[in-house]
């Protein structure tokens, strides 16, 4: 039974109900939460075991429900993210922005007072573990459910996610500082608890990240696949958007699929991309040599394994040891992107694959300059045009990568 981790990082938490959606659909069990800040909060909504309340709570969410600001004000600040480059900078510029007391929160009290339903959540016999720091005592505390008093969950989930930037609250007299600055994701509490397959899910967020000294557990991460925005933008379309990421990226990790903006189905191996290539026609090759400016005197095969897909590789940003089947994977999430199809879906990609084969059209021919050859060996010197570079790779490569689809079949 699987351990889940979540990390901290404010208003990119939404990825996380995301995740708690897809989890509950693959059918996949927990038995132990822990997290830092948002995660701790949202650690506790998931082993409450109330997703339409937390996607309702995420849904509803508004500035006015979580910090006491004017909205002129909040806009002021809510692009405005946190990281360790600024983090200092910033948390001074907040606090004199509300007087050197920084953001009120009361809101988000009370609205984690109506959401959070502590005895269902001590009833649940699931563990549930929390992160924060005593300033008072000058120590970290890693929490679990039986460390909290009754009836001051809430303010512990708090004492977990507050900010410097946020004002007051205090527990029993001490003050508490974001769990982040000790460790921002804690796998190590549900190692320690015995948990050996645990599944981190990031938010890509500033914070300390321990290492875990334990060779017997397995971890499984669950990653944005983009920026989830500044940690303070709580904005109904951030928030809907994070959701929606946060369950695709997690099907992505479970299901298996494929792709970095797009979520593919792919049946064939790399073996299957390297017998496609393999019999690419000399004539495409020529053409493509001619309107690149590539090696005249380089034979075909060389000048396509060891130049034009690497090139490919190059302008598509896959890395240098992208498989054939990732550099073609990459061409056809390009042309899917460029005729605007719908990112949040599975696809099967054999089928995008026939249809953007049969719509994509590249914008233009590249011109003739009297620059340098854009290639030395099979080293990217220098490239006039990138775009349309890859529009006559693109135009030149995809329909050489699958044969007629038979009717009735499905991929």
């Amino acid at each position: 039974m699987y351990g889940i981790a979540l990390e901290g990082g404010g208003a990119k938490g939404a990825f996380q109900i995301g995740f708690w959606q897809a989890f509950r659909e693959l059918g996949l069990e927990f038995g132990g939460v822990a997290g830092t800040s948002i995660g701790a909060i949202n650690g506790a909504l998931l082993v409450q075991g109330d997703i339409e309340r937390a996607r309702r709570v995420w849904s509803e969410i508004t500035p006015a429900k979580v910090f006491n600001i004017d909205q002129a004000l909040y806009e002021e600040i809510r692009h405005l993210d946190i990281t360790s480059a600024n983090l200092t900078g910033l948390f001074k510029y907040i606090r004199s922005t509300f007087m050197n007391k920084g953001l009120d929160i009361t809101p988000l009290q009370q609205t984690l007072e109506g959401s959070i339903d502590e005895a269902k959540i001590r009833q649940s016999g699931l563990a549930l573990g929390i992160v924060t720091v005593n300033l008072t005592d000058l120590k970290p505390q890693n929490l679990f459910l039986e460390d909290i008093p009754a009836g001051k969950l809430v303010d512990y989930l708090l004492a977990s996610a507050r900010m410097p930037i946020f004002r007051g609250g205090r527990i029993d007299g001490k003050r508490y500082l974001d769990g982040g600055f000790y460790n921002n994701l804690p796998i190590d509490l549900l190692a320690k608890r015995g948990f050996d397959e645990i599944i981190a899910v990031r938010l890509k967020s500033i914070g300390i990240r321990r290492k875990v000294k334990n060779d017997i557990i397995r971890i499984t991460s669950v990653e944005p696949s983009e920026n989830l925005g500044p940690m303070l933008d709580v904005s109904g379309e951030r928030v809907a958007h994070n959701i929606r990421l946060g369950y695709f990226d997690t099907l992505r990790v479970f299901r298996r699929l494929h792709g970095r903006r797009y979520y593919l189905e792919v049946e064939p191996d790399e073996e299957y991309f390297f017998a496609k290539l393999s019999r690419m026609e000399a004539a495409v090759l020529s053409s493509l040599r001619s309107k690149l400016r590539l090696p005249a005197e380089m034979p075909d095969k060389r000048l396509l394994f060891e130049v034009l897909l690497p090139l490919a590789a190059g302008l598509l940003g896959t890395g240098a040891n992208a498989s054939y089947r990732d550099i073609m994977i990459a061409l056809v999430e390009r042309a899917a992107e460029k005729l605007g199809y719908p990112r949040f879906k599975i696809y099967g990609f054999m089928q995008l694959l026939g249809e953007v084969r049969d719509s994509y059209r590249p914008r233009g021919i590249i011109k003739e300059t009297t620059a340098p050859a854009p290639v030395k060996g099979n080293e990217l010197v220098f490239w006039p045009d990138k775009d349309r570079a890859l529009d006559e790779i693109t135009k030149s490569f995809l329909p050489m990568l699958i044969d007629a689809i038979p009717p009735g079949r499905i991929y």
